[in-house]
């Protein structure tokens, strides 16, 4: 499976169209993360409530346009968020000619498809729940020794496996390449693509190597039995299987009632690993959240996973285990043409007439699935994937920024030291918090106009991602002042500045080098910014109201 186009030029479009013509990046690059606090619900706010009312709008013209087909298919869309643990949008659509392939009649978030490549995420999910992260640094000879013993030493005709981990094969990395299948042929027949550790090159093949992998680390399971064992009974994913579900009262999208040649039902053991997952919305909802709060997985291990682990050939698009790793250009604050760089967390999958789009941004604490089904599922998921992405993620990006105007900005002083006060400011066109003024004891501590303030992702409360987007109770959250060197220099030509090949931009390297001086601890009650700690200096600034 191709994996398209990435969102990024549909949310510079975005950014476009509500602005200037000119998409320009921010002169301060910050660190890569969230630009505020995402410790607030976002369902509630004006971005979010905007995207709601334009999507349906934004669907029907798809249809005008004949992008999608709309007798034909039949799809649903998810948003959720981790700061309520729920889906805060919904939206379904079913073709005239797509009737007669619901089971129950209706459409919605309990309504079982094929997700066909995402089960590599829940494969990769599993491998490192049972395993750990270490499992991916081990050879995978030590699970697998009847791959071991390669006969040729021609390194373009084998597959050397004792030069393979498993992490290798969760990236993507191993030179496994496109469809395979039985272990004998991998070790004797499977020809190498690329070397491994070299670049990433899509493998189904690979993953089906690694389900065997999950299979051996629970024991004398097959890979369905481990997969259920290790993730769908811990995380309650009640409707997810490896083999297309039946029984009275099923509610599933079963093309075969229409389409005898549907891939609905062509359930292989040896492939399941690789593609072979049914699921529905709200279970794909709970594995979200699941891993946006840490709930399987160590915090550190939730993180290292939800981390690139190869370029591609394009600045925009990196490669994990097995996330496709979208690199977006969104507009810092809305109506803005400027832009700041924020990941977000994908997987694509797709078997013949049913495809599939799953989605986490760790920046804003949100994720969306996207379950299609029809003769014309291959095509709809990019065009689909890149409305909601252009829809909801600048729209999370505004509803933040919102937060901050509101919840984090304002002047807070030091009644105890004349002279010392702070004005925190949110800054259309701008990331992160503003030091709008800064006093201590009387001096002026703010020399640099271009200091911001950005989140750490260190609390009081708990290493887990879930602290991020808790919106509720006493908690200090650390940030830290990034100070780019004066003069700023242009940015590189390729990010809409005016400098040339490179971007001399060093703020990654400044962080910490004067200690906790660039160090400010905010103390929130209920997501509300009340007062502000100074390390350096052992000063605590309050809220003035």
């Amino acid at each position: 499976m191709l994996f398209d186009k990435v969102l990024v030029a549909s949310l510079l479009g975005f950014a476009a169209s509500s602005s200037a013509a000119t998409i320009v990046a921010i002169d301060e690059v910050p660190l890569i993360g969230p630009a505020f606090i995402s410790n607030f619900d976002p369902s509630n706010s004006t971005a979010i409530h905007t995207a709601k009312s334009k999507f349906p709008r934004l669907i029907e013209n798809l249809f005008s346009k004949g992008t999608l087909n709309k007798t034909d298919l039949a799809f649903s869309v998810d948003v959720f968020s981790a700061a309520t643990n729920k889906s805060i949008y919904s939206y379904s659509h079913v073709g005239k000619d797509a009737n007669h392939t619901l089971t129950a009649g209706v459409l919605n978030d309990k309504t079982i498809a094929r997700i066909g490549s995402v089960t590599k995420l829940f494969t990769a999910y599993a491998l490192i729940a049972k395993g750990g992260m270490e499992v991916l640094s081990q050879p995978v000879t030590k699970f697998l020794p009847e791959l071991a013993g390669n006969s040729s030493d021609d390194r373009l005709l084998r597959l050397r496996w004792e030069d393979i981990t498993v992490g290798a094969l969760a990236a993507q990395q191993a030179g496994t390449g496109g469809p395979g299948d039985f272990l004998n042929f991998m070790r004797d027949d499977k020809r190498p693509v690329i070397s491994p550790f070299r670049n990433a090159i899509y493998s189904d093949a690979g993953y089906t190597v690694l389900g065997q992998v999950v299979a051996r680390l629970a024991g004398k399971k097959t890979y369905s039995e481990a997969i259920r064992d290790i993730l769908f009974k811990p995380l309650s994913l009640d409707n997810m299987s490896t083999k297309a579900p039946k029984g009275s009262g099923l509610n599933a999208i079963d093309r075969s009632r229409i389409d005898k040649s549907s891939s609905w039902g062509l359930d292989l053991e040896v492939v399941a690993s690789s593609g072979g997952i049914y699921a529905n919305g709200a279970d794909l909802r709970a594995a979200g959240l699941s891993i946006l709060n840490s709930e399987l997985l160590s915090p550190a291990n939730t993180s290292e996973w939800m981390k690139p682990r190869s370029g591609t050939g394009t600045l925009v698009e990196l490669v994990g285990a097995p996330w496709e790793i979208s690199r977006l250009e969104i507009p810092v604050s809305p109506g803005s043409n400027r832009t700041r760089i924020s990941d977000l967390y994908t997987k694509a999958g797709g078997n013949k007439d049913y495809t599939t789009i799953f989605a986490l941004s760790p920046d804003h604490g949100i994720g969306f699935s996207i379950l299609i089904a029809g003769d014309t599922a291959t095509p709809a998921r990019w065009p689909l994937r890149d409305t909601v992405g252009q829809t909801f993620i600048p729209a999370a990006e505004h509803a933040a920024w919102e937060n901050a105007k509101r919840n984090l900005a304002g002047t807070f002083v030091d009644k105890s030291t004349p002279g010392t006060n702070l004005t925190l400011t949110v800054d259309k066109g701008r990331p992160g918090l503003g030091l709008g003024a800064f006093w201590v004891k009387g001096q002026n501590g703010r020399d640099n106009p271009h200091w911001r303030l950005y989140p750490t992702g260190l609390n009081s409360i708990s290493r887990s991602l879930s602290a991020l987007y808790r919106s509720q109770g006493k908690m200090r959250v650390a940030h830290r002042m990034a100070e780019p060197e004066p003069p700023m220099k242009p940015r590189a030509a390729v990010e809409g500045g005016k400098g040339g090949l490179f971007d001399n931009s060093f703020t990654w390297m400044n962080i910490d080098f004067a200690g906790p001086a660039d160090e400010f601890i905010f103390d929130l009650v209920d997501g509300r910014l009340v007062s502000v700690e100074l390390p350096v200096t052992g000063m605590v600034l309050h809220r003035v109201e």
